[in-house]
């Protein structure tokens, strides 16, 4: 199989620092980092807890295609898509015009009830602090990064940090339909 070259979408703000989120093939599937961007430097916070071809249920969404696309002038968005067993993975991620953030949209469509659904990551930093149900600060090299999770509606997500990592959850799932979850992972 070819090598693939890693993707990269930034999210700047108006003082001119970011995160990134950089897209990387790994194994049968996309898998990706987030990074804050300061000072000319790339400092990795977080990367995707990703399961194995074998598994039906596996800790992040399983994504094999990916499409970056241009919404509006000067904003791209990554759509990617996939499958595990008998389930099919949606999500966007999309920066937050003039703010160092992106807001990811994940959706799972599967035919039976789910045994695990969610976004699982790998604290690279050090010092996620959960702040109830659906928020995490993070503090990084004296920033301050937040995970916010949707908590109204359909697309509510909460945090769980457990020894495997930083998961996050739908806080309803819909056993043998769609179930999507949203959250924001913004500089503070």
């Amino acid at each position: 199989m070819e090598a693939r070259e890693p993707i990269s979408l930034n999210a700047v703000n108006t003082d001119g620092l970011g995160l990134q989120v950089q897209f990387f093939w790994h194994q049968d599937r996309h898998c990706h980092t987030i990074s804050l961007l300061v000072d000319d430097r790339r400092i990795p916070v977080f990367e995707s807890v990703e399961g194995s071809n074998v598994e039906d249920w596996p800790p992040s969404p399983a994504l094999q295609q990916l499409s970056v696309e241009e919404l509006r002038p000067d904003t791209l968005v990554g759509l990617l898509v996939g499958m595990a067993g008998k389930s099919h993975y949606s999500i966007s991620i999309e920066p937050t015009s003039g703010r160092a953030a992106f807001v990811f949209d994940v959706a799972c469509r599967s035919s039976e009830p789910p045994e695990q659904l969610g976004s699982g990551y790998l604290l690279v930093a050090h010092g996620l602090t959960p702040d109830g149900d659906h928020d995490a600060i993070i503090s990084v090299e004296g920033r301050t990064m937040v995970i916010r999770c949707d908590r109204d509606g359909e697309t509510t997500a909460k945090i769980k940090d457990d020894q495997l990592g930083t998961r996050i959850e739908p806080a309803m799932i819909n056993s043998g339909g769609t179930t999507r979850w949203r959250y924001t992972i913004e500089l503070g």
